[in-house]
């Protein structure tokens, strides 16, 4: 597979366990790579869970397939407990300490006001990711530039902190900016700071959560970074996609409700964002460039690829929510996130062996479906491969 001679970005959403799927579809492309070649995305963007996949991928810029080799033994190997607490004693007490800082109002400890304690993801990443890599990677021409999203606590602004070549400029719109950074893994903790569930991070004078709150745009940094062709690996579905929903008579339980939520954060944006990108795209084939520049528009086509799970995720971990420590069953069931429409909480915390190997085959099932596209879109400009129009759904 010969890429094409254009700045290729490869976007890794958000969703908690779920990113692993984003993991098997890039072991179907290592497949389609040859042996010894550098990352063939050159721009790496990454949100939550997906800006830790674009961290190890960084790191490996140089050897692309033994990247993702390295990136499946990472996820082959997670477990529940090197992501969050898990015992059922410090859950209680992290439990009530977060209860009691809600009911009273009353500021605690900086984990307080979170449900779950993700200590154990930050020594984990820590032993897994060297960061100086980059840059080496950067000098060789291997990597043009990595971007982790998180957003502010305190302004609600979505900002995209990048390691990049000399040549990229930080930016700033209406409530997002791009900002130059030494990566490292509080970058990455404060990507993944769910709101509720896990501690905000602080960098700098400012604390951040999850890169997915209030990115508005999550197509926007890799066109700033001289993207001019996206690879989307998706862990939602398109509304096309899936069945018409089962009606559940009974109250929404807290489990339903955070599930929503959290779809809402990790999952809508992306289908309106692509929207917004096949408007422009028909704009810029009908538009006549001189005639934008003389006005101050700029107005360039962007290729755009989508690969989402065939199948609902949510759905798909309640077959392996019962392997989770006794500690975290019992939290979750007390929200109702065990059964039906309160699944996609769940699917998000599942950080199980069958759960990830289940969400590795999907993944790379679904990239090698659509092996004939994905090698015509990597290899060949001028083409939009959007396969089912937005909106987009968990």
């Amino acid at each position: 597979m010969t890429l094409a001679p254009f700045e290729t970005a490869l976007i890794l959403s958000g969703g908690g366990a779920r990113a692993a799927y984003q993991v098997g579809a890039l072991r179907a492309l290592a497949r389609l790579t040859p042996r010894g070649r550098p990352l063939p995305f050159p721009v790496l963007c990454g949100t939550s869970a997906g800006a830790i996949n674009a961290a190890i991928l960084a790191v490996h810029a140089d050897d692309f397939r033994a990247g993702v080799a390295r990136l499946t033994r990472f996820w082959r190997r997670v477990r529940v407990h090197d992501v969050y607490e898990t015992d059922l004693a410090k859950l209680s007490r992290h439990g009530m300490r977060w209860l009691t800082s809600v009911l009273t109002g009353r500021p605690g400890p900086d984990e307080a006001a979170t449900m779950l304690d993700n200590a154990p993801l930050g020594r984990l990443l820590r032993g897994a990711i060297d960061f100086s890599r980059i840059d080496v990677h950067i000098g060789s021409g291997a990597l043009h530039a990595l971007a982790v999203n998180a957003t502010s606590y305190s302004t609600g602004v979505a900002v995209s902190f990048f390691h990049g070549a000399a040549s990229t400029a930080p930016w700033r719109r209406t409530r997002r900016e791009g900002r130059a950074a030494a990566l490292g893994v509080d970058h990455l903790l404060a990507s993944t700071a769910i709101p509720f569930v896990f501690p905000a991070v602080r960098l700098g004078d400012d604390w951040y959560m999850d890169g997915s709150v209030r990115q508005l745009t999550p197509l926007s940094p890799a066109l700033h970074l001289g993207a001019r062709r996206v690879l989307v690996l998706a862990v939602g579905q398109f509304a096309g996609q899936r069945p018409p929903p089962h009606v559940d008579s009974r109250y929404p339980s807290f489990a339903q409700t955070a599930g929503h939520a959290l779809s809402s954060i990790f999952l809508d944006n992306l289908g309106a964002d692509l929207e917004r990108l096949h408007q422009l795209n028909r704009v810029a084939s009908v538009a006549h460039a001189d005639d934008l520049g003389r006005r101050g528009v700029r107005v360039g086509h962007v290729d755009a690829f989508v690969l989402a799970p065939s199948r609902d995720l949510g759905e798909a971990a309640m077959a392996y929510a019962g392997r989770l420590p006794a500690g975290v069953r019992y939290l979750l069931r007390g929200f109702g996130s065990t059964e039906g429409t309160g699944a996609n909480l769940t699917s998000y915390l599942l950080f199980e062996p069958a759960f990830v190997r289940s969400l590795l085959a999907l993944g790379h099932a679904d990239a090698m479906a659509r092996r004939d596209e994905l090698e015509a879109f990597l290899a060949t400009a001028g083409a939009s491969y959007l396969p089912l129009a937005p909106p987009y759904h968990p």
